[in-house]
């Protein structure tokens, strides 16, 4: 079933791509990230929390002289990051059930896109889970430089340069690690347990943890290899960055808890340092940033920089609490950015632009949505009740433990994230007097949430309630990874 899932999209965009039909297009891909929503779900509800390891793994020998085969299986941060992946295409397909420019195509890369998210968070074979992560570059690089705004072209080309330099770095990273197996062994092995069994010395691990981790940070990213994201959020349609803020940046922290920690156990203390230096920084800086800002996507973009660099905080904290926090934040940051980035798309399709002072006194106008950005951003701050809380309460909590000055001084960026949303809501959405009179005259005719839009934020703004207010489930299965990650 999991083979299933990782490849029925790329079987639906072959199909799409062959029938040429701009309306049977969006019926496949709708139902067919549908099956995958509901097969990644059946995974998640049958995944056994208490067993350690990886479950529902698949292995056939691919390449044998090179030690390369098909081996796939999940853990608990795995199947969550699934179920996760699934619900945000669904949602997406649903989003862009009007589009109307090259909708054949368009869903074709999404459907695409999909396989090779699914892959990269299943695979544990490094030649199958490299072929998934360069995979992705592709289809993302012409959503973006097809079906984006004004510099489109621009950012593609950004997006493109910076993750494939990453990719560059990660694959050293692979080839020293082969290489050295094949000397003291005489095996070649891709095989992602293979590795993790084997003692690397610490000059390696020092080596090879800084070649991963340029390959990781330059995904999540972190400052200072950052500023492609903000320009990619910017250009790229609505559920493209739907995807990249919910999905692709968490292939970065998800490459460190899965390879980083556990084949370089030595590294990542020794990191430990550096890596919180850089976390800070992008804690408090890009927040401060997002609070400069007066475009909505690019305010969004630097919070989600912020966000992500409490996941790198509690990922090397090495503490339990911190790491299921981490993991947690994953989840929580894909939800609450995913809506975020849907509320301000929406009003661009409505008003055709971002910037703040073009806004004002939406609630009168959008009520539904006014209702449903509120939400969205109240998850993103880490309201109790939401599931951005349980997230930052567990890595503050574990990072407190070992690193109190550290957490103190990267608890100021709770402050921020609530002061420059808060600031962007009552620029939207209230303050109807800085907009001129025959603006608001056109407004009175905006349509409202539609049916393709409110399904979309229901799934997702529910997900957050159910992991906000019921966590104890999902912290128990994100919890299995931290402890077999930590030998706890």
């Amino acid at each position: 079933m999991l083979s299933v899932a990782i490849f029925l999209p790329l079987f639906s965009a072959l199909l799409v791509l062959a029938l040429r039909r701009e309306k049977l297009s969006k019926i496949i891909s709708v139902i067919s990230s549908g099956i995958v929503l509901l097969i990644a779900l059946m995974l998640f509800l049958g995944f056994d929390w208490n067993k350690p390891g990886f479950q529902y793994e698949v292995k056939y020998e691919w390449i044998p002289t090179l030690g390369i085969s098909y081996h796939i299986g999940v853990d608990g941060m795995g199947i969550s990051l699934i179920l996760m992946t699934a619900l945000m295409f669904f949602a997406s397909f649903v989003w862009s059930w009007k589009i109307e420019d090259r909708p054949n195509l368009y869903h074709a890369l999404f459907l695409m896109l999909e396989t090779a998210c699914l892959g990269v968070f299943s695979a544990l074979d490094l030649f199958l889970f490299y072929i998934f992560w360069e995979g992705m570059l592709i289809p993302m690089y012409f959503i973006i430089g097809l079906w984006g705004h004004e510099r489109k072209v621009y950012a593609a080309n950004k997006f493109f340069v910076y993750t494939f330099f990453g990719s560059m770095f990660l694959l050293l990273g692979i080839a020293s690690i082969i290489a050295y197996a094949y000397i003291t062994t005489g095996q070649i092995s891709f095989n992602y347990f293979f590795h993790k069994n084997l003692s690397y010395p610490i000059w390696l691990q020092l080596l090879a943890f800084l070649l991963f981790g340029v390959g990781f940070a330059v995904k999540i990213p972190m400052w200072p290899v950052h500023t492609w994201l903000p320009d990619a959020h910017v250009e790229a349609p609505t559920a493209g960055s739907v995807i990249l803020a919910a999905v692709l940046l968490k292939m970065g922290t998800y490459g460190f808890v899965r390879y980083s920690l556990p084949l370089f156990p030595e590294a990542s203390k020794y990191y430990i340092p550096l890596i919180f230096f850089l976390s800070l920084v992008a804690i408090i800086y890009t927040a401060m940033m997002a609070i400069a800002q007066t475009h909505i996507k690019r305010l969004i973009a630097y919070s989600s920089i912020s966000h992500m660099g409490i996941v790198t905080l509690g990922t090397f904290a090495l503490d339990v609490n911190a790491l299921n926090g981490a993991i947690y934040m994953m989840i929580a940051h894909g939800l609450s950015s995913a809506a975020l980035f849907m509320s301000a798309g929406f009003i661009y399709d409505r008003i055709h632009s971002y910037h703040m002072d073009d806004l004002g006194g939406l609630a009168r106008y959008l009520p539904k949505l006014s209702v449903l950005f509120m939400i969205s951003g109240l998850a993103g701050i880490g309201f109790p009740g939401l599931a951005g809380f349980v997230a930052e309460f567990l890595v503050f909590l574990g990072t407190f433990k070992n690193y109190p000055i550290w957490a103190l001084v990267a608890g100021i960026g709770m402050i921020l994230s609530a002061a420059y949303f808060l600031y962007m809501y009552k620029k939207v959405i209230f303050e109807e007097e800085t907009v001129p009179e025959q603006r608001l005259e056109k407004w009175k005719h905006l349509k409202d949430i539609e049916t393709h839009h409110f399904l979309p934020f229901l799934l997702i703004l529910a997900s957050a309630f159910l992991l906000g207010l019921y966590p104890l489930p999902f912290v128990r299965i994100v919890e299995q990874t931290s402890r077999y990650v930590l030998g706890g």
